[in-house]
């Protein structure tokens, strides 16, 4: 999988997330609201997004009736690790481990990789950052997540009950 910008103005920013040339989910940040919208074959969506905390900053994912779904926290800005909490689980990822520019998505215990997604089509100044918050990166990872995730996720769900499977 992989994120490809369609569209920057001044006052929205719209992504792609593509799988072997298909088009899965479309997603339309506003930014001036901080709010997202996705389109994709579950449907469509609306997500805010906001920062939170001092000492160990994140970003929180809301739906469009306020309920949180889930954070984002880094280990340590800059390191390109973090955690992510989506629906009362914890996923691990590693971003940019050898200048690849993807993402690997680990389960709580890092011990199976869960999803993996390229990130550098939409951003070459990620790797740039001091911190994955200063930029969409959050914001387009738990999307990824959330739309990853879902009951009706075929491909997604067989590798997670695989997991289940060997984990028990």
């Amino acid at each position: 999988m992989k994120w490809v910008i369609t569209n920057n103005s001044s006052s929205q920013e719209n992504f792609e997330l593509i799988e072997d040339e298909k088009v899965l989910a479309g997603i339309t940040f506003s930014k001036q609201t901080r709010f997202a919208r996705i389109a994709s074959h579950l449907g469509k969506r609306m997500f805010s997004f906001e920062k939170r905390g001092f000492l160990k900053p994140g970003e929180v994912i809301r739906n469009e009736y306020g309920i949180k779904l889930g954070k984002f926290e880094e280990i340590k800005p800059g390191a390109g690790k973090g955690m992510v909490k989506l629906d009362g689980k914890k996923y691990f990822f590693v971003y940019d481990q050898h200048n690849s520019g993807e993402l690997v998505l680990y389960d709580e215990l890092m011990q199976n990789s869960l999803l993996k997604c390229c990130f550098n089509a939409i951003n070459p100044g990620i790797n740039k950052t001091k911190s994955l918050l200063d930029n969409k990166f959050a914001s387009l990872l738990l999307v990824l997540c959330w739309y990853s995730f879902q009951p009706n996720n075929t491909a997604v769900t067989k590798i997670l009950s695989d997991t289940d499977l060997i984990l028990s």
